[in-house]
């Protein structure tokens, strides 16, 4: 299939004509929110990715300082944040044990589920190729909970998948990345009209 793929129209060339992954098809197989903001790549840098993981994350300043690299804006590993979700769940899951400080139980719930967030979609809607970092910017629609479905979710994973499916086309490059859900299922009706 990426074979077929040509980022110039950004369509699948098929025996059967032209044919491509639109919003529509997101919402309709996935049921993903495509309406709202989008996220702009030039959003984040690494100084602001430190920042919004020592904020929104609660992670130590000097640990962030050399966890987050800085590739053409901010990264961090799977690793690290998988690390930082489960301390925070089981501190979590201390102070519901002991007396229950409400204070600083109201600071690490919501960074436990910012973590969780992340984690999720850099496994999923934002999977990218080396399944070792995600990108901060991911961070800038999550910091606040309250806002979460204001953003087009759906849009942002559908242009990532583009972006992947563009880069993919290339002839040294061997694997493809994106929300694979969708284009497996845009593979099976392929299958099915052919």
């Amino acid at each position: 299939m990426v074979e077929r793929w040509h980022q110039e129209t950004n369509n699948f060339h098929l025996p059967v004509g032209e044919m491509t992954i639109t919003l529509d098809d997101v919402t309709c197989l996935l049921g993903i929110h495509v309406v709202g903001r989008i996220i702009q790549e030039d959003d984040l840098d690494h100084d602001h990715g430190v920042e919004l993981m020592v904020n929104h994350l609660l992670f130590p300043v000097e640990e962030t300082v050399e966890q987050v690299s800085n590739n053409s804006g901010a990264f961090a590993t799977y690793t690290t944040l998988k690390e930082r979700y489960e301390h925070m769940l089981n501190r979590c899951n201390h102070l519901l044990g002991e007396d229950l400080s409400e204070e600083e139980l109201s600071h690490i719930r919501p960074a436990c589920v910012k973590a969780f967030l992340l984690l999720l979609l850099g496994y999923t809607l934002f999977a990218g190729k080396n399944s070792k970092t995600i990108n901060l910017l991911w961070m800038l629609a999550i910091r606040y909970l309250a806002n979460i479905g204001t953003w087009s979710w759906g849009a942002m994973g559908l242009a990532f998948l583009y972006e992947q499916l563009n880069r993919t086309s290339y002839s040294h490059v061997g694997s493809v990345c994106g929300y694979m859900s969708l284009f497996v299922v845009i593979y099976f009706f392929l299958l099915f009209l052919s």
